[in-house]
């Protein structure tokens, strides 16, 4: 003959809880562990463990994107998933985004002219002195024509303004204008100093106006 199955006291439990003081320490540490348990699960920012990606099941992608990716930081987990990298490491699309163009390289002064050489300081000074004795040239006469003189030679008749003027050929004029030559329908003069500096007087009526200076 089998005992019968005994029955859930619950008056007794509640006695022996209230009498022993390790039963009640052993119900408050089930307690406190029941909650911590429920909080970890239930929590909605409780870390959830990682599952491992599978290659084929549910992505498009190759095993060597899958290693790549497995490579990458979990940016999530360091709390840092709303940051960017750094400036320097961020490149844009130009095609999408419309940045403003780069300053300008700052450009640098070209450096300043050397200083004239003694030949070039030379050169200039003599343009300098052939200027000033062009420039002297007695341009203020006009020819008309030459005649034959008994024993001068070759005059040519020239105006001065109003004022007729016979020169001989190799008169100078103003110390180093030379008359050097006398033809029909002109006359030269030359530079003493700088042969190479000459003045043509052409003919011209008496109503053609101001004479033809040609250097």
């Amino acid at each position: 003959m089998s005992t019968p199955a005994r029955t859930l006291d619950l008056q007794a439990m509640l006695q022996e809880l209230r009498a022993n003081r390790r039963t009640q320490v052993a119900l408050g540490a089930f307690v406190l562990v029941l909650a911590f348990a429920l909080y970890t699960i239930l929590a909605p920012d409780a870390p959830k463990a990682k599952r491992p990606l599978v290659a084929g099941v549910g992505t498009g992608l190759d095993p060597r994107q899958l290693v790549g990716l497995r490579k990458l930081p979990d940016l999530a987990a360091l709390d840092r998933a709303g940051e960017l990298p750094p400036g320097a490491k961020v490149r844009r699309d130009l095609f999408l985004f419309e940045a403003p163009a780069p300053p300008p390289k700052p450009v640098k002064p070209p450096p300043p002219p050397p200083p004239p050489t003694p030949a070039e300081l030379e050169a200039q000074r003599l343009a300098q002195e052939k200027a000033a004795e062009f420039a002297s040239r007695p341009q203020d006469l006009r020819y008309l024509g030459f005649f034959k003189g008994n024993p001068a030679g070759l005059v040519g008749a020239f105006m001065k303004g109003e004022e007729p003027v016979t020169l001989v050929q190799g008169t100078v004029l103003r110390d180093r204008w030379k008359l050097v030559s006398i033809l029909e329908n002109r006359a030269e003069f030359q530079n003493t100093k700088y042969p190479d500096l000459r003045m043509v007087l052409e003919a011209r009526e008496a109503s053609g106006g101001a004479p033809v200076n040609q250097f």
